[in-house]
């Protein structure tokens, strides 16, 4: 006789605290800033305090964390077995004009300016860059100016960066030449020697229309998705009415933009004409449903129609005005969950955003991510991971995520306020492992449940899924995740790559 126990229980267990970790214990970590609450089964605490507005945040092949400070530059900060900050941080790139944009693959340390991308070559033993290199210029406008750079861990020589509208509605950016409101991505190794125009023939459109696409992320198949910041002050102007619509509409949403070595240059988002439903209730004029196109003027050339034709549909949905600055994929091979982190906006009356949310997706046989609903049900699929205990006064300041980065192992999630000057680490609850069919040996059936955490060896750490492993001078995890194995891409660069 057999006694069978599901995922599910499992994972009920565990929320309880049967399968639960040691609380977070890092020795010397500062308070809060702010009354934080956590997801059931997670636990958190600050790293890092008193910075001067972090921003992106990435993690090199060592684990070491490296945080781009505005007004300061890039600071490394190593991290213990546990996740938790020790040792004195230091400075490895002085440069206060740098703003946001950071990323590290391999030996090479990449961030920017609003204007200009750079790349250093980078020592993760010792947390030091040196020749800086111009990659790509001419991204500053008068609006935002926030850029983004992700290298691709799929393929590292592709560099995607992202510009933003230079104001709530930048109608010439409708026109892809003008090189605004989209993203684009660029092939590292034909780049001249000063660096390329954003606008040149170098830089290929990977999509436009695109508001402000501040977060990027790479699924596990390679595929690239970014997130929008949409329009502000929306209204609808129809059958002779003008109605305020604002406060709950349009959507924020997420995009699939796809393969950066062969992008599609005509994936047009929509913006600055056409916009998601987030709120139904608020038209009036036509029935609509979470997700549909709209356009403020219905009485202009562009309606919801031509919007329907002619513009790609996002992925999935979240809240006006809640600005999502960065997101990430799971890590860990058991979660398929895509991670926001919501900046928060000024333009709702109550404000909301100011948290971190999981939006719960799945993974095809060839790696791509999609939600596990439809688009319009997307509305309500996501969850709460970390929050302020009173959105109602962040108007005031609070605890306002902007980077996020994942452990190798995928265990621990850290998270940059910029406001509050933190990094908080989120650890994650223990893997969901379907308990296989285990003897019973007694009249009254029980069984002692098996729980791990870890599929390597102590002292083992594992690379992720397109992570570094392998390579000239590369000094990092060599050991591959669960469903990978450590390939060479060239004589300077392997990477764990799925079986």
């Amino acid at each position: 006789m057999f006694l069978l126990l599901s995922s599910a229980l499992v994972l009920i267990l565990q929320v309880l605290g049967v399968a639960g970790q040691t609380p977070i214990n890092c020795a010397g970590a500062p308070a809060p800033s702010y009354a934080m609450t956590v997801a059931a089964g997670w636990q958190s605490t600050p790293v890092l305090g008193r910075l001067r507005s972090p921003r992106g945040i990435t993690a090199d092949s060592r684990g070491n964390l490296l945080v781009l400070q505005r007004g300061l530059g890039v600071t490394g900060h190593q991290v213990d077995a546990n996740g938790c900050v020790v040792g004195t941080s230091k400075t490895i790139v002085a440069d206060t004009r740098l703003n946001h944009a950071i990323d590290v693959v391999g030996n090479k340390l990449f961030a920017s300016t609003p204007d200009i991308a750079y790349s250093w070559d980078y020592n993760p033993e010792t947390m030091t860059a040196t020749n800086m290199k111009t990659l790509v210029t001419g991204m500053s406008n008068p609006g935002h100016n926030t850029r983004t750079i992700h290298v691709s861990r799929k393929y590292p020589d592709y560099i995607s960066l992202s510009v933003g509208s230079d104001s709530n509605i930048d109608v010439p950016s409708f026109r892809a030449e003008v090189g605004r409101s989209q993203i684009r991505v660029f092939d590292m190794r034909g780049l001249p020697a000063n660096g390329a125009g954003y606008n040149s023939s170098y830089g290929k459109v990977f999509g436009f229309g695109l508001r402000n696409d501040v977060g990027i992320a790479e699924d596990r198949g390679g595929t690239i998705w970014s997130v929008e910041n949409s329009l502000d002050n929306a209204y609808r102007n129809a059958n002779g009415v003008r109605r305020d619509i604002h406060n709950n509409n349009p959507a924020e949403k997420v995009y699939k933009l796809g393969n950066p070595t062969s992008p599609n240059t005509s994936l047009f988002g929509g913006y600055p004409y056409c916009f998601t439903v987030w709120e139904q209730a608020d038209f009036t004029d036509k029935a609509m449903q979470p997700g549909d196109w709209f356009v403020q003027d219905t009485t202009g050339q562009y309606t919801d129609a031509w919007c329907e034709a002619n513009s790609v549909k996002p992925v999935a949905l979240l809240p006006p005005h809640t600005a999502p600055l960065d997101m990430k994929f799971g890590v860990r091979q058991d979660d398929a969950n895509l991670y926001v982190g919501l900046h928060g906006s000024w333009n709702r009356t109550p404000p909301q955003g100011y948290k971190v949310v999981i939006i719960p997706g799945r993974y095809s046989a060839s790696g791509e991510w999609s939600p596990t609903v439809g688009l319009a049900a997307t509305k309500a699929s996501f969850t709460d991971l970390l929050t302020n205990r009173n959105e109602n006064q962040c108007t005031g300041g609070c605890f306002r995520p902007v980077g996020l980065v994942f452990s190798a192992d995928g265990n621990n999630l850290y998270v940059a306020s910029d406001t509050s000057g933190e990094v908080f680490l989120l650890k994650a609850p223990p893997p969901v492992i379907p308990i296989t069919t285990l003897p019973n040996t007694s009249p009254t059936p029980t069984a002692t449940l098996p729980i791990s955490t870890t599929t390597n060896s102590p002292g083992q750490p594992t690379q992720s899924i397109w992570g570094q492993c392998g390579g000239t001078g590369y000094s990092g995890p060599t050991a591959c995740a669960a469903g990978s194995s450590c390939k060479a891409v060239n004589n300077f660069y392997s990477q764990c790559q799925p079986a």
